[in-house]
């Protein structure tokens, strides 16, 4: 049985896609017109419009265990994959945890701009593109492509459950409003989201049970793979091979809500809360696909191939060979009756606190930021931030992150923003990662960036 199987289809189609609200780094910057993705009460200190085609973009990957540091190893003075001889079953899978996700995404602004109203209020609008790709994989999976065929006579068997991946890419066009109350104690904001859907997919292989001895491996799979904007790709025997785009008009439209507030609880000291992308996509019957694997058992008679793959291992030629050996346990296959389907926004609950440590220049932040993706997760950031009242222009921050930090990167966030010609910002929240010839975190949990042009209109307001 060719080695890496299943893990390196679903993590290599995963990785092919590109957080979807701004860095947590700038969510303390008074100067950013970015941070309101985050919670729709924050203003900015001036109205703007954004550079076209260069006015924001964000990228992010984050996993709890799919870093090369669990895959690479230090054997005879050299690294070596966890395919190697010399690395044992239980070396490798003592660093897996029941369930590795991994999950990357993008949120492109080309356009956007907001401004102040003579009574205070703010407005704010932007066209957006968003890709949201979450995947989870059992451990059991690395156990079949550790361990493979036993060199005996006896079974091994390998109950794979729950393995699932799930992208979305889609259009927002989006209206917000903020203002102040309490005598600009209070601050709360909200933002209308018309979304357009292109593609997604939501594949489950609930189960496989995959049963291997030296000269044969069999495999039993229940599994469904829906979307839309997507097509079945079969080869010349009528086995599934992969799917591709069909992206020929609009899959589908949907509607989106951020809510938030920030409240003065006494001078030095702010707290905020919001929760944004409430929403669906109701996806067009037309442009959908339902499959599924009929229950079938699939016998697999594979050839050898050797597991000394080094340092500069081929990820796309092992890709490319694994698909042979396991296409015909999954054979997705229509439904009788495709229907047209809805799909829910992937939510993010943000709260913070910020106290002044330095009234007018230096503040200290902890944000908590809860997704509710295909998993709940959770990440703390502690912030420094600078944000001197006498150089309006400029913003500054310094972050750690708990969840994905791993002692090993900070965050950071530099808005420049003079009140005339235009503002740069840039953010990222874990940053210089160890990267790898295949442009892979080798140490970092996560990594991501974020970075934007605008042109600032009208006068800066002073708190």
């Amino acid at each position: 049985m060719k080695q890496f199987t299943i893990l390196t289809i679903f993590v290599l189609f995963a990785g092919t896609t590109l957080m979807a609200q701004s860095a947590r780094s700038d969510y303390f910057m008074q100067n950013s017109y970015t941070r309101s993705s985050m919670n729709p009460a924050f203003m900015p200190l001036q109205g703007y419009v954004g550079v076209p085609a260069l006015s924001g973009l964000a990228v992010e990957s984050r996993t709890n265990s799919l870093y090369l540091d669990n895959f690479l190893f230090d054997k005879n003075g050299g690294k070596v994959t966890f395919l190697h001889p010399s690395v044992s079953s239980s070396e490798f899978l003592a660093n897996m945890p029941d369930i590795s996700n991994f999950a990357v995404n993008m949120n492109y602004q080309p356009i956007s701009f907001g401004f102040f109203t003579r009574s205070g209020g703010f407005w704010n609008f932007s066209i957006g593109v968003k890709t949201v790709g979450d995947l989870n994989i059992p451990k059991p999976l690395f156990e079949l492509a550790k361990k493979g065929f036993t060199s005996e006579d006896h079974e091994v068997s390998y109950p794979v459950r729950d393995l699932r991946m799930s992208v979305r890419l889609y259009s927002e066009i989006t209206a917000g409003y903020a203002r102040t109350f309490l005598d600009n104690k209070l601050s709360v904001g909200a933002r209308a989201k018309l979304l357009v859907g292109a593609a997604y997919i939501d594949m489950n292989i609930e189960s496989l049970d995959v049963t291997a001895r030296k000269d044969r491996w069999t495999a039993r799979s229940k599994a469904y793979l829906k979307g839309s904007g997507i097509k079945a790709k079969y080869d010349e025997n009528g086995l599934f091979e992969s799917v591709e785009d069909d992206l020929s008009g609009v899959g589908g439209f949907g509607l989106g809500l951020d809510l938030g507030a920030v409240y003065n609880v006494f001078d030095r000291a702010k707290v905020s809360l919001a929760i944004t992308d409430l929403g669906f996509i109701s996806w067009n019957k037309s442009s959908s696909i339902n499959l599924k694997t009929p229950e079938t058992l699939v016998t697999v008679y594979p050839g050898g191939e050797s597991a000394m793959i080094e340092e500069d291992f081929d990820f796309k030629e092992s890709f490319d060979s694994s698909i042979d050996d396991i296409k015909e346990s999954i054979n997705f296959k229509g439904s009788s009756s495709n229907e047209g389907q809805v799909t829910t926004l992937y939510t993010t609950v943000n709260a913070g606190f910020e106290y002044e440590v330095l009234p007018g220049n230096l503040s200290a932040g902890l944000l908590s930021s809860t997704y509710l993706g295909m998993k709940t997760e959770t990440e703390l950031t502690l912030s420094a931030n600078y944000n001197p009242a006498r150089l309006r222009w400029l913003s500054a921050a310094l972050t750690y992150s708990f969840m994905y930090g791993r002692f090993n990167t900070c965050g950071i966030a530099l808005h420049l923003a003079p009140s005339k010609v235009i503002h740069f910002f840039v953010a990222g929240d874990y940053m210089v990662p160890t990267i790898s010839g295949q442009f892979l975190p080798v140490r970092s949990k996560a990594v991501n960036v974020q970075f934007g042009f605008a042109i600032p209109i009208g006068k800066k307001r002073i708190d």
